[in-house]
């Protein structure tokens, strides 16, 4: 397996994943994201607060986690991640009630 790419390369794309996904949130701290997560059906919407090595700190307004309560930090691993959505000036994450 001489050609394999986890041998070729010093860093597996799993690290390389983590890094980028981790710099994405650094880079939108303080504005808010729709974050979905592969367990049915978990999605948290609210404002990305910080972000400490590969965990964000989000201010929950909206989700369907009944051990998140609204307005509280939790902090997400991003490997537990499956999409995620940061709003930027053009396209905003609509309210949900």
């Amino acid at each position: 397996m001489e050609n394999s790419p986890q041998m070729n390369s010093e860093r597996s794309i799993n690290s390389i994943r983590e890094e980028f996904v981790t710099q994405t949130f650094i880079n939108g701290i303080g504005k808010q994201v729709f974050v979905l997560f592969p367990q049915f059906p978990f999605m948290v919407i609210g404002q990305i607060v910080d972000v400490i090595n590969d965990y964000v700190s989000v201010n929950v307004d909206t989700t369907h986690i009944s051990e998140f309560e609204k307005g509280e930090p939790v902090w997400i691993h991003v490997d537990d991640i499956e999409v995620f959505y940061i709003e930027d000036e053009y396209c905003k994450i609509p309210s949900l009630r």
